[in-house]
C-alpha cells in the first residue's frame, strides 16, 4: 500500500488532467492510505482552487472514502466528520476531533467548533476563554 499526496486524490476526483487522472486511478486501485492532512487539504483545494460548493465536495469525498482500496486511520470518524461538514461545520476542525478521539479533551477558544461538533463528537470539546 502507498500513501498518496493531495494531488493524486484531486486528479482522481476532478479528472481535469486526463493523463494524470488515469495514473492517479491506477495508483488508487492498488490500495492507498489517505492521511488526515490530505483529507483536509483536499477539501481546501476543491473549495478554493476549483470553487466547488460544499455539497459537491462532500459528495465527492464520500464516494472516494468508500472505495474499497482507500484506507485511513478512522474511516468511521471521517464519515462522522463529513456529516458534520454537510451541516456547516469546518472540515479541518472536524478532522482534528477525529484525530483526537483517543484523548480526554480537545481544547479550543472556538465556541462555534463545540456547537458544530455536536454531542456525538469523537472527542470531548472544551472551550476556554
Amino acid at each position: 500500500m502507498k500513501a498518496i499526496d493531495t494531488n493524486i486524490l484531486i486528479r482522481a476526483i476532478t479528472g481535469d488532467d486526463p493523463r494524470q487522472a488515469e495514473r492517479a486511478n491506477e495508483i488508487i486501485a492498488s490500495g492507498v492510505f489517505v492521511s488526515s492532512g490530505v483529507w483536509i487539504e483536499s477539501e481546501w483545494v476543491l473549495s478554493f482552487s476549483y470553487h466547488w460548493p460544499r455539497d459537491r465536495i462532500a459528495d465527492a469525498l464520500a464516494i472516494f472514502m468508500e472505495l474499497a482500496t482507500v484506507h485511513a486511520v478512522d474511516l468511521q470518524g471521517l464519515r462522522w466528520a463529513l456529516d458534520r461538514y454537510r451541516e456547516g461545520a469546518d472540515w479541518a476542525d472536524m478532522i482534528h476531533l477525529v484525530d483526537a478521539a483517543d484523548v480526554a479533551t480537545f481544547v479550543t477558544f472556538d465556541r462555534a467548533l463545540a456547537r458544530r461538533a455536536g454531542p456525538q463528537a469523537p472527542a470531548h470539546v472544551e472551550t476556554v476563554a
